[in-house]
């Protein structure tokens, strides 16, 4: 019997180099849309194969591990850049990211081999419920949660194609783009069959249809309501000045500059800062908040800016949270209640499943508290909701905001640690789903780029570029659409997981029934 070994074969190496270098190019910056409903195409023939010829599920695992291992490599190579800038060791910290997730790859392969084994249905049917599980396990790991690149965000670029994000959320076009490539599986697999190659290539060719047609008349249909003026100050801060205490002053004074000069030009009715704007505790700077009332006050326009916030609590001890404040129309900090941001960066802002107080004496990493059942700020033109950074990528917080009342959401975000790689890219595409699904305008002030707004049908506008300090006001808008997915959630993939988890169970208890 031959042993078994991590080391794929020579057709295995191939298969999942080739469907690791298409993944990495499905997404932003790279202007594609053919890559990712190609990707998986390779994985599902190989896995097919397997189950039908009476195959080892280790050798599909083995696939997608080496699948997910290059796949991710590629796709995140630039969280060695980004986490030099907080540790040395920011090569480990880029190598246990995909070792983590490679082997979540691995286990969506091998279910999705015991799905085709105990089923036999076609890979149209059963890739994109094992895809879909693999995404929902994703974004619901605790602190190990890391939903990055979506299948479906592949089509960020293309709104007209995640239109019906708004029926099923992101889920469902990962699942529509991974029923294409399991639909050219199956092609694939019946080619000496010309009638069955037919079948499926016109189901390709009406899936894509259908999914152009209803984004065409959703985007023809929908009536978007003006909410306010909204500008974003870009102060373009170097994220290696940004931390040092000598410049805290000039940092303040630049955002300042920024502001006034902006102000004297717009008609904006709020003013919303980067993520860690201010970079430091409220508490420490009172004259930061004499700048924010000189500039609220005179023009009664509120600021919305990110702090470090920090809670002390009666027994000397404290917490930190990475938040964002709001000043009245007169300029006054402490009347709204703060945002705390909710999702964590791994590593970066929370050291996951330990205490954050082994942390506190490393001033700003791997410590942070964790906030809490975000509520909406109130202003006089109607509801925000924050999301801080990286809880842009989470379909759920924004969802929440959604569904109690909002009417636009802010995006606040530092991706100057990003440098110029593709994470800014990748990062800033996410808002155009969250737009869609909910069917809100959402407004990003980003410290070093990219700042924009994207409208409810996923429309970018005036993005700014890269490393440039900016200004902008955009007129934001909102729908009075309540869509099924803010109504019901993530049906698709609680579906996905469940329908897997099912046919699992039930294909087990039947090989032992057979068996005994």
């Amino acid at each position: 019997m031959r042993r078994w070994t991590l080391l794929p074969s020579r057709t295995e190496a191939v298969a999942a180099g080739a469907a690791a270098l298409l993944f990495a190019l499905s997404f932003p910056p790279f202007p594609f849309l053919f890559p990712a409903f190609v990707c998986l195409t390779p994985l599902a023939v190989i896995v097919a194969r397997e189950a039908d010829g009476g195959g080892s599920p280790r050798a599909a695992a083995r696939l997608g591990f080496w699948f997910g291992l290059l796949g991710y490599a590629c796709a995140l190579y630039w969280i060695a850049i980004a986490l030099s800038l907080y540790t040395k060791l920011a090569i480990l910290g880029y190598l246990g990211a995909i070792v983590w997730l490679a082997p979540i790859v691995a286990l969506a392969m091998a279910v999705l081999f015991g799905l085709r084994r105990g089923t036999g249905w076609p890979m149209a049917i059963l890739l994109p419920v094992a895809w879909v599980a693999l995404e929902v396990v994703l974004n619901y790991t605790s602190d190990l949660s890391f939903p990055w690149l979506p299948l479906g965000l592949a089509t960020s670029r293309f709104p007209v194609l995640a239109q019906f994000a708004d029926l099923s959320g992101v889920r469902g076009v990962s699942f529509w783009i991974a029923a294409t490539n399991g639909l050219l599986a199956d092609a694939w697999l019946l080619r000496t069959n010309r009638r069955a190659v037919a079948m499926r290539a016109i189901a390709i060719l009406t899936m894509l249809g259908a999914g152009w047609v209803y984004g065409a008349y959703r985007m023809r249909t929908i009536t978007l309501r003006t909410v306010a003026p909204i500008a974003i100050v870009q102060p373009n801060i170097p994220q290696e000045e940004k931390w040092q205490e000598e410049n805290q002053g000039r940092i303040a004074g630049i955002l300042s500059d920024l502001t006034r000069e902006h102000l004297a030009a717009s008609d904006a009715q709020l003013v919303v800062w980067p993520e860690v704007a201010l970079p430091g505790y409220l508490v420490d700077h009172p004259e930061w908040t004499d700048t924010l009332a000189t500039l609220s006050r005179p023009t009664g326009v509120p600021i919305l800016f990110g702090v470090i916030d920090v809670q002390f609590h009666r027994d000397g001890t404290y917490d930190y949270f990475n938040a964002a404040l709001l000043t009245d129309h007169r300029g006054r900090v402490g009347t709204h209640p703060p945002y705390r941001k909710e999702f964590l960066v791994p590593v970066i802002e929370r050291v996951p499943f330990v205490s954050p107080d082994w942390f506190k004496g490393l001033r700003y990493f791997g410590g942070y508290g964790r906030g809490d059942d975000p509520p909406p700020m109130v202003l006089p033109f109607g509801r925000i909701g924050v999301l801080i950074c990286y809880e842009s990528v989470f379909p759920q917080l924004s969802r929440e905001y959604r569904r109690k009342g909002v009417d636009v959401l802010v995006n606040i975000t530092n991706d100057a640690w990003f440098g110029r790689s593709i994470a800014a890219y990748q990062h800033e595409s996410h808002i155009a789903l969250r737009a869609i699904e909910n069917r809100v305008g959402i407004v990003r002030s980003a410290n070093t780029g990219i700042s924009e707004y994207v409208d409810p049908l996923g429309r970018r506008h005036d993005p700014t570029p890269l490393f440039t300090a900016e200004t902008r006001t955009y007129r934001a808008q909102t729908t009075d659409v309540h869509t099924l997915y803010v109504r019901i959630g993530d049906w698709l993939g609680s579906g996905s997981l469940a329908t897997a988890i099912l046919i699992l169970v039930v294909t087990r208890r039947r090989l032992r029934r057979d068996r005994s």
